[in-house]
């Protein structure tokens, strides 16, 4: 019976040494209050996630490898989204830390452009931050969700590496490039042009049971 006990009382020891799973969220806005109408690129990060490689799948010729996490200090919650090297498998060497404080307005510089070029219509973005135990999207927006490795077809929070959002309607300038994020009867559709004549209207909506598939598009 003693050992029993002692036993109950080491799991439940460890227990609370095991954070569950959370995702850092970041809801964009276009002032520095984020009291507006959310507009923008945002992301909603898991914080059990080891290693994420090249958050957002962007375009960048500098991809950086990314962890979030949180800690809560005399009543006060934490939130870390850190940097390393592409290369640096299972993120052991730290370029940069940036911390955060739950539930606040910030700027979005430490985070990663999704796309290549510049939103039309925007000089400067916020996103509100937070921590939630499912991700949190921005209403009117479009969902690129990441997974690690879905089990049996289904799309489960525990395999979600991280959620990039881009509000409907959103577009992209790149010299004569330009592309149109929009969403019309939960289909996402990317709209593709060339000097603003030549497009392109492609749906790139995907769900998970279709076979193989790790990135799940939907609005």
């Amino acid at each position: 019976m003693k050992i029993f006990i002692t036993l109950l009382i080491i799991l439940s020891t460890l227990s609370c040494f095991v954070k569950s799973q959370k995702f850092i969220n970041f809801i964009p806005y276009q002032d520095y209050e984020c009291s507006t109408t959310s507009y923008g690129f945002g992301y909603s990060i898991s914080t059990t996630q080891e290693c994420i490689y090249n958050l957002g799948n962007g375009p960048s010729s500098t991809p950086l490898s990314y962890t979030a996490s949180w800690e809560t200090v005399s009543n006060v919650t934490y939130l870390y989204l850190k940097t390393y090297n592409y290369t640096d498998i299972g993120c052991q060497s730290l370029l940069q830390e940036y911390p955060l404080y739950n539930n606040t307005c910030n700027p979005s510089t430490i985070l990663p452009l999704p796309f290549n070029g510049s939103v039309v219509g925007t000089n400067f973005q916020y996103s509100f931050v937070s921590l939630t135990d499912e991700p949190v999207y921005a209403p009117n927006s479009i969902v690129f969700s990441q997974y690690a490795e879905p089990n049996f077809n289904v799309c489960d929070n525990n395999d979600l590496l991280f959620s990039t959002t881009v509000s409907n309607g959103l577009k992209v300038i790149n010299g004569v490039y330009s592309t149109a994020y929009l969403c019309n009867n939960h289909t996402v559709y990317l709209d593709n042009c060339i000097d603003r004549i030549n497009c392109k209207l492609s749906n790139v909506t995907t769900s998970c049971n279709q076979s193989g598939n790790n990135q799940v598009n939907f609005c």
